[in-house]
Parts: structure tokens; sequence; C-alpha cells
């Protein structure tokens, strides 16, 4: 049986360059441009506002995510800067926060009434 090992070349045990079954490497700094955008500093603090308006403070944070995650979404979409996720994030836990202090407040209230 005849020798299966010929390859590039016509010459018996030489490989082709860059070994068998792999093609030559790009050169550094081949790829997308400018790689991935960073997250702005409005979606961040949208995400953090979130968060600190579902766990500690129930009024004034989750206002303020909403309206920073809004902006930051914004930014995103136009591709002014990165963070659209935590953008989004921010804006979720805003409308929650926003609606369990709504929700809190008119529990409050109807038993503050039921108390007299």
């Amino acid at each position: 049986m005849a020798d299966q090992s010929v390859t590039a070349g016509g010459a018996a045990g030489m490989q082709a360059p860059g070994g068998p079954g792999f093609g030559a490497q790009p050169p550094a700094g081949y790829g997308y441009p400018g790689g991935a955008a960073l997250p702005s500093g409005k979606a961040t603090a949208s995400m953090v506002l979130g968060i600190l308006g579902l766990v500690l403070i129930p009024i004034i944070p989750p206002i303020i995510a909403l309206c920073l995650g809004i902006s930051a979404k914004r930014m995103a979409d136009r591709g002014e800067g990165g963070g659209r996720g935590q953008a989004v994030a921010g804006i979720v836990m805003g409308s929650v926060g926003i609606a369990f202090a709504v929700l809190g407040i008119i529990v409050a209230t109807v038993q503050g009434i039921g108390a007299m």
C-alpha cells in the first residue's frame, strides 16, 4: 500500500507550514475596529441606583435610575457609548422600584385611613 503522508510540495513526510488543519494566523490587530464600546457612566449609575432602589431606599433612587437608564439607552442606540444592557437593567429595576414605592404609599394610606 502507498504511503498516505504525502502533503503539499509532494515530499513524503513533509507537512505544510502551519501544521495539519491549521492555516496561517492573522497578524495581531485584525478584527473589529476599535473593539467593543465601554459602558457609559450613566448606564452603570442607572443599574446601581436601580439595585439600591429595590434593596435599600425605595423612593428617590428608582426615579433617578429610570431617567439615567433611558438617557444611557438612547446614547447606546445612537452609538455614542456602550452599556445598553446595563441601561435596560436600570430602566427595569427603576420601574419596578417606582411601582413598589407607589404600592407601599397606597397601602400605608389605606391603613392610615382605616385606623381613623
